[in-house]
């Protein structure tokens, strides 16, 4: 674990993450390296549908929309500076036709290593 950290947006590379129904580009910020609790980071979506079941407890804070985030069977449109609270368990679909994007927060830190994945 180490202390206080400011991360620049200038300065976080961004990487492909695949899943089995989109690509996105994501910044992985806070990781085991860093919080032995929680990680956090960006994410970019654009003309992608992901289909995804949480397996942990994460916080979405939109930086850019719209983003469409289906859950309990309703669609909910999403704008810069709404916040989606997903607890552990739910099942989803992140829907972004044009560029959107989201800071997230997720705890466990270390989700898919306890469940034997990799993240994608």
């Amino acid at each position: 674990m180490t202390g206080p950290r400011i991360f620049k947006r200038s300065q976080m590379q961004l990487k492909p993450a695949v899943t089995p129904t989109g690509t996105t580009a994501i910044a992985r910020v806070i990781d085991a390296s860093i919080s032995r609790e929680m990680g956090a980071g960006i994410e970019y979506l654009e003309d992608a549908t992901i289909d995804w079941t949480v397996t942990y407890d994460e916080v979405l804070f939109i930086l850019e929309g719209p983003l469409t985030v289906e859950f309990d069977g309703a669609a909910h449109e999403c704008n810069t500076g709404d916040i989606v609270w997903l607890p552990n368990g739910t099942h989803l679909k992140y829907i972004a036709r044009q560029r959107a994007a989201y800071f997230y927060a997720v705890h466990p830190v270390d989700w898919a290593a306890r469940q034997g994945l990799t993240e994608p």
